[in-house]
């Protein structure tokens, strides 16, 4: 692969900087600073042409920064440039190969009826777009091939990622660690773990509705306190639940407070995924005139099987009483088991998610946290296959931190997923020739604290998108100014209005732009501005606007 000396190329618009062509001057950009109230080092700028004649202008274009959402930028590129815009994700069911032969020999009877001797498998491949209603319709085509009873349950592999499920143990984010922005995904993508809630009141009482609709889950609101706050400032997410197993139906008691005459409604995950999962297989496969033999243990090498691999089925459940509580819709939590998928299995009904080309549009348009960091493990994982597939865990070796070479050491199968996500990102940003000096990764959405990027990094990938054969996708994922995405409600009006297509990054201390800029000559510009302040939110917005407006105004 051809590498592109995109430092030398920077450099040398380092020292062109000087010369009147560039678009800003530093005297003029310090008297901007003062203004805004905004010291030296607490921004990083780069505006660098894309065209000959001109020269760009820098501040601190080196310097480590907090990126926010700007991150987006890296994870999609590199899954872009190493899954290509094809690639989809998949959700499967698999049938042991011995029932598969068994059902084909049945497949002529009048009315096929047959009970699975194995498990029905759910192997998990972060499928983006899978959601409670097609994992009905997967359902569906598995109960029309003849499959009556579900004789040894259900095995779901989620083996793709490690560990299976990383949301369990971890430190929350901040205050809303159930929101849909702060979902740390796992290969099963179910609705992004999501249930969306409906809370309405008046001044003596609340009703609630949950979807989706479990018919055995009621709501309990006893410990629900209705107070006169103001409703606009009411976050469902900040109750807190409680999933109780009653004699004939589960109940989810929510607890905290809510205003009186008030209505609202999100989406965050108010039930553990694994129990959301449970009570969905158990009434759509019962919907459809299926049963489960709960009787049927599951084989031994299953159970040595799920001990190998991630956590699985932790159900936050509690019951009333000592005994083994056990309801028609969902009659014992053990026929849902973890393991992996034999790979003799055989596949009898796939979900494809959407082309990658188009899940960029969710990831840079909407900054969409949980599907980016879905697409980053995606990464760890296609890395970790590629490893296998070449023999390498045969040899016990892994990939050099910078994914140069290799080392001696313990075997990929047994790195976690991110970690291998950051070797496959290092190693095409090597491949490339992108200093990668400031870089800090942990989930590549930007959402994270200790997560670092510098302004110089994000001109060389975006100088590279600019050339790159899959270039079209990321610069038509990139919100347009004053029109769609995170930059609809912004640049309406100036310059810069359809002439900027601009990841946006915002957190707390935290406000960033970088993308492209056409001046008023209609000349493409790669802009990037982060601001590391206490004032990023106000003084901070309001300064980079202005940037962007000078640069789509410039005709020099």
């Amino acid at each position: 692969m051809k590498i592109v000396n995109y430092v030398g190329m920077t450099l040398a618009g380092l020292i062109l900087s000087a010369c009147s062509s560039a678009p800003l001057r530093q005297h003029s950009f310090s008297t901007q600073l003062q203004q805004a109230g905004l010291t030296a080092d607490e921004i990083s700028l780069v505006m660098q042409p894309l065209f000959q004649g001109n020269s760009g202008f820098y501040h601190r274009a080196d310097a480590a920064m907090a990126p926010a959402s700007t991150m987006k930028l890296l994870t999609s590129t590199v899954a872009l440039a190493t899954l290509g815009p094809d690639w989809r994700g998949s959700s499967r069911f698999l049938l042991a190969q011995t029932d598969y032969i068994a059902l084909q020999q049945q497949e002529l009877q009048p009315q096929p009826s047959f009970t699975l001797r194995q498990p029905l498998y759910l192997q998990a491949g972060a499928d983006a777009d899978f959601n409670y209603a097609e994992l009905s319709a997967l359902l569906s085509q598995v109960r029309a091939l003849g499959v009556t009873t579900l004789g040894a349950g259900i095995v779901l592999d989620r083996s793709s990622f490690l560990p299976g499920r990383n949301d369990i143990g971890q430190a929350d984010f901040d205050e809303a660690p159930k929101a849909r922005y702060n979902h740390r995904p796992d290969a099963l993508y179910l609705g992004q773990s999501q249930q969306v809630l409906r809370l309405v009141s008046d001044h003596k009482n609340a009703r609630a509705t949950l979807f989706p609709y479990w018919p055995d889950v009621k709501l309990d609101l006893s410990e629900l306190q209705l107070t006169q706050h103001n409703c606009e400032q009411a976050k469902l997410s900040q109750l807190t639940s409680e999933f109780v197993a009653e004699q004939q139906y589960w109940r989810l008691k929510l607890s905290g407070s809510f205003p009186q005459n008030c209505q609202q409604q999100q989406s965050f995950e108010l039930i553990d995924r694994d129990a959301a999962l449970l009570l969905s297989l158990a009434q759509e496969w019962q919907r459809l005139g299926g049963q489960i033999h709960t009787e049927t243990a599951v084989p031994t090498e299953l159970h040595k099987a799920a001990h190998r691999s991630a956590h699985c089925c932790h159900l936050p459940i509690q019951h009333k009483s000592s005994a083994a509580v056990l309801l028609p819709s969902v009659p014992n939590t053990n026929w849902l088991q973890t393991a992996v998928t034999p790979p003799d299995a055989v596949p009898v009904a796939t979900h494809l998610s959407r082309p990658l080309g188009e899940l960029v549009l969710r990831v840079n348009k909407s900054s969409d946290n949980a599907l980016t960091r879905l697409l980053y493990l995606t990464l760890g994982a296609e890395h970790a296959a590629s490893l296998r597939t070449t023999n390498v865990l045969a040899n016990q070796h892994q990939l050099s931190p910078d994914g140069s070479g290799l080392i001696p050491g313990k075997a990929p199968e047994l790195t976690p997923t991110a970690q291998m996500a950051e070797q496959k990102i290092r190693h095409w940003l090597t491949q490339q020739g992108i200093n990668q000096q400031q870089l800090v990764l942990e989930n590549g959405s930007g959402l994270s604290r200790s997560e670092r990027i510098s302004a110089l990094f994000l001109t060389q990938l975006l100088s590279h998108v600019w050339q790159a054969d899959y270039g079209p996708e990321l610069i038509a994922s990139l919100p347009l100014a004053g029109i769609d995405g995170t930059l609809k409600n912004r640049f309406r009006q100036g310059a810069a209005y359809k002439k900027a297509r601009l990841k946006t990054g915002t957190l707390k201390d935290v406000t960033a732009l970088a993308g492209y800029v056409y001046d008023g000559r209609h000349r493409p510009w790669i802009f990037v501005a982060v601001v590391n302040s206490p004032k990023a939110a106000t003084a901070g917005k309001t300064l980079l606007n202005q940037l962007v407006e000078q640069l789509a105004q410039y005709q020099q």
